[in-house]
């Protein structure tokens, strides 16, 4: 693995500081990142709710367009009805998601 990300340069810098770590820094870094992103996607696997959660704020954000995205956040996630409100929306996906196996299986019967 090469010391310097080739493919992604840091963003926000000026230039790349080539001096700031040793190469075998680098190396743990960039294996660091590569570890933090696979636990983070296990994490991500074994709680599809959060997919539902932001999927949601992410509607009612574009759909208010509220001047203060801040405020707005922080009355979303702090709502005291948010996790029935999620529980709901996840019921509504295994409804959907049942009633279309539903339809495939009712046609694969008819063939």
């Amino acid at each position: 693995m090469d010391a310097k990300p080739v493919d992604d340069p840091p963003h926000s810098t000026e230039k790349y500081d080539e001096g700031a770590l040793l190469p075998e820094q680098q190396k743990k870094i960039n294996e660091l990142k590569i570890q933090k992103r696979i636990e983070n996607e296990r994490y991500l696997q074994k709680h599809p709710e959060l997919n539902i959660l932001m999927r949601d704020f992410i509607r009612q954000a574009c759909l208010q367009k509220p001047e203060d995205i801040r405020q707005f956040s922080a009355g979303y996630f702090t709502h005291p009805m948010l996790e029935k409100r999620i529980e709901n929306l996840i019921k509504k996906q295994i409804e959907t998601i049942n009633a279309e196996v539903k339809v495939i299986s009712e046609e694969i019967f008819q063939r």
